[in-house]
């Protein structure tokens, strides 16, 4: 009787044994298929976003926005046949009163959708509208109470931070229903942005007249952002041209909205770079920079 129990015993515990062996033989097997199809997926990905880049750059230059370089979803064209993005130019606009392209008086009321390029824009991309131009295809989640939640947290903090920098002024300066707002600092005008899109932080304008190209302007850039990055900001400059004009753009980043003092500095290092750009593109109207302090300094509505 005992030799039968010690066989079930040890024939039981082959048993486990081999079991055990084909399961770690069958998770080397997964590990071994799984690796590679990753790593297919990867490149395949990859080329997938080449080939993008290079199909853009075979489109037509009038597909683009000369404001923000990119692909345009709702064109419009104004009395001289230039055509921007909608947003882009009504956020330009809101600061200045003349065409980006042209330097000529332009407002809003010129404007009219441009639905022959957009059909063709339409035709080679094969991109339909934005959710947000298609109430269609606009829907609600779970989660976009929070997200709402939040997006409207943020215009709260920099609208209340607003009020608390340009106390000093007669006039306060606060959002408007669309997240923007324009002030004035040394003759120099200012835009305001917090967009819709979750987890995009803020946006600061500044243009002036001048060719950028002439003064090396993206080196000065490189050295500023290295600069707000060896100071622990994570906001960083960049510099575009627009017709005969040069937009001086801040990107905020969303860490920077958390503490009034935090939103003020990265606002007031923005206008000390937008003071030494308006110096170097004007070397015959400099402007005093020092240590700007918006809270000291009346700020006038523009």
């Amino acid at each position: 009787g005992s030799n039968k129990e010690n066989c079930k015993r040890s024939s039981s515990n082959d048993h486990k044994r081999r079991s055990r062996q084909m399961s770690r033989d069958g998770e080397r097997r997964v590990r071994s298929t799984s690796a590679p199809a990753r790593y297919y997926s990867k490149n395949k990905s990859d080329k997938s976003c080449s080939t993008r880049r290079a199909a853009n750059k075979e489109l037509p230059e009038e597909f683009f926005c000369p404001l923000t370089k990119r692909i345009m979803k709702d064109p419009v064209v104004d009395n001289d046949g230039h055509t921007y993005e909608r947003e882009a130019i009504e956020r330009w606009l809101r600061a200045q009163s003349s065409s980006p392209v042209t330097n000529e008086y332009l407002s809003l009321d010129m404007l009219q959708p441009n639905n022959q390029l957009k059909n063709q824009i339409y035709k080679a991309t094969g991109k339909p509208r934005s959710r947000s131009q298609n109430p269609r295809a606009r829907s609600k989640s779970p989660g976009s109470k929070n997200s709402n939640k939040q997006k409207n947290t943020n215009r709260q903090l920099v609208d209340s931070y607003l009020h608390e920098i340009s106390s000093n002024s007669k006039l306060s300066v606060s959002l408007d229903f669309m997240g923007i707002c324009a002030f004035s600092y040394r003759k120099i005008t200012f835009v305001i942005e917090v967009p819709l899109e979750p987890k995009s932080g803020f946006f600061v304008y500044s243009s002036f007249d001048g060719d950028a190209s002439t003064c090396k302007l993206s080196e000065k850039v490189d050295a500023w952002n290295d600069w707000l990055s060896d100071i622990g900001k994570l906001s960083r400059v960049s510099c575009v041209k627009a017709g005969k004009r040069t937009v001086f753009t801040l990107n905020g980043n969303e860490r920077d909205i958390r503490r009034r003092e935090i939103f003020q500095k990265t606002l007031e290092y923005f206008v000390e770079m937008s003071l030494k750009l308006h110096n170097v593109l004007h070397p015959t109207e400099t402007k005093v920079v020092k240590k700007v302090c918006l809270t000291r300094t009346p700020v006038a509505v523009a």
